[in-house]
């Protein structure tokens, strides 16, 4: 079992709004936020419809503090190919925007079908359509 759900929270006066991701395993759970900008959210959605993923170049969304690194990452999911029957490992990390040390990695495995319906998802959400895109594996 594994799921992945992000959620946003737009703000009225700029294009920044709240990323809330959650992500759950069968040993792990954590959720965590950050501001982003709907347009990051909205193209990491679109790049989810890329087949096939190479596996040199994951498809990925990093959000926090400049350089995107280290204890300055604050959410970061990455999807890549794991093996030849075409399943996907999503790969996320969260942690708290206050307290960056506080983080989680967790993975768990999906395919193209589900990920292109997480793609379609995300779209509806940043279209006001949804209140959550979800993204569900093993």
């Amino acid at each position: 079992m594994g799921q992945l759900t992000l959620r946003y929270e737009f703000d009225a006066a700029d294009d920044f709004g709240w990323l809330d991701v959650e992500v759950r395993t069968e040993k792990f759970a954590a959720r965590a936020g950050f501001w982003v900008q709907w347009q990051d959210v909205e193209e990491f959605g679109q790049s989810l419809r890329a087949y096939p993923i190479a596996a040199d170049a994951p498809l990925r969304g990093a959000w926090g503090f400049e350089p995107w690194e280290g204890d300055s990452l604050i959410i970061r999911i990455e999807v890549a190919p794991y093996n030849r029957r075409g399943d996907l490992k999503v790969e996320v990390e969260v942690a708290d925007h206050i307290e960056p040390t506080e983080r989680l990695r967790a993975s768990f495995l999906t395919n193209y079908p589900q990920l292109e319906a997480f793609g379609g998802s995300i779209e509806k959400l940043m279209k006001r359509q949804a209140e959550e895109a979800i993204l569900t594996g093993s």
